[in-house]
Formats: C-alpha cells, structure tokens, sequence
C-alpha cells in the first residue's frame, strides 16, 4: 500500500516533469546530423544542396531507365512487324525448297522424251497415262508459281543460263551447206550464241531463278 501511495506521489501537482525525464535519463538524447563527403558535418543550406544532387542522379537513373525500356520496346515492336512481313516468304521458301526435290522427278520425265526413238518405241497407251500424269503435275507446279524454262533456239543469257559446252555451227553444217556459207552469212550470225542443246531445264520461282538452264550454246569457231 505505501508503495501505491509513493507512484501516485510521483505525478502531483507539484511534480516538474523536466526533472522527472532528467531524474530518469542520465544518457543524453541522440541528434542526427547531415555530413559531407569530408565526414564533417554540414549547415541547412548544406543538407538542402545534397538533397538536391540525390535528387537530381535519381532522376538522371530513372530517365536513363525509361530510355532503355522505351527502346526495348521499339525493338520489340520492329522485330514484330518485321515478323509479320517475313512470315508470308518463309511459306514461300517451304514451298520452294520442297519443289525442288520435286523438280528430280521432271528432270527424269523430259530425259526420257528427250529420246524420241525410244519414246515413241514405247506402248502409246502406257505413253499417254505418264504424259498426262507429268502434264497434271507441270501445271500445278506452275499454279504454285513455278516457271519451267529453257529451250533449243533461244538466246543465251548467263543470268538463266548455265553453259556446260559450245556446238560448232559449222558440225552441222552440210558440205553443200558449207559452201553457201558466205551466202547465209547473215543467218549463221543469227544463230550464234543461241542455245544448240537443252540438257536440264531451269526453273523461276515467283519471278525468281532457282536453278538456271544447263545448256550447250552455238558458237562460229
């Protein structure tokens, strides 16, 4: 009871409560203080500079950050339109490179015509059902936008063209032939330079040439 009596005569009326945090805190209170980069420590307007470049590196941080993701996106959204572009040729491509395995098999049709005797030696009724069945395939090459090209008398352009040997035109030139040779000379000029022999036709794909003609040209010497 008498120790009740002395806490409530700890808050009378004529308790100073200054002595009482004093009687009771002998440590002193802590003060926080800015310093400078020296370690000393510095006044108001010292604080409100420093402030002000911490301030100004955060947002020099956050403008260098908004640049960087602002590009990442750009590049993002680039490399979706280009995406979107390209798609369209990557099908085309697929197409292609699967045709061309295909073209073997037309490279087989036209050597064996290519051989008329033996062609023609062959069961009409059998000839027709393979002319038919490459004809149908031909054409639907050219629906997919394959063009077959190539053939004997047309000039020779290396751009198409893949030479593989030279036909003298005087090899298939008569002997009566030879002697009007002076005469038709404009037309043995004619003649030059255009191809003698088609061994393997070339084939354009959308304009383009994925395989150029082998062919043999004909030339005066």
């Amino acid at each position: 009871m008498q120790e009740e009596d002395k806490k409530e005569n700890i808050f009378n009326e004529n308790t100073n409560m200054e002595d009482l945090i004093n009687d009771n805190n002998d440590e002193p209170i802590a003060e926080f203080v800015d310093l400078g980069d020296d370690g000393e420590e510095m006044d108001g307007n010292g604080t409100v500079k420093k402030l002000r470049e911490k301030i100004k590196k955060l947002e020099a941080e956050k403008a260098e950050y908004l640049n960087s993701w602002q590009r990442a996106l750009a590049d993002y959204k680039n490399r979706e339109m280009s995406i979107a572009k390209e798609r369209p040729e990557w099908g085309r491509m697929a197409v292609r490179d699967f045709a061309e395995d295909l073209l073997i098999v037309m490279d087989t049709y036209d050597a064996a015509k290519s051989n008329a005797k033996a062609w023609e030696a062959v069961d009409a009724n059998w000839r027709a059902g393979i002319e038919y069945i490459f004809n149908t395939f031909e054409n639907k090459l050219k629906e997919q936008g394959f063009e077959k090209f190539g053939a004997v008398g047309d000039s020779f352009d290396p751009n198409i063209h893949e030479g593989l040997g030279a036909v003298s035109l005087d090899s298939n030139m008569s002997e009566d032939d030879k002697n009007k040779k002076s005469a038709d000379a404009k037309a043995m000029a004619d003649k030059e330079n255009t191809i003698a022999q088609l061994i393997m036709s070339g084939y354009k794909y959308n304009g383009k040439v994925i395989r150029p003609a082998k062919v043999k040209v004909y030339s005066a010497v």
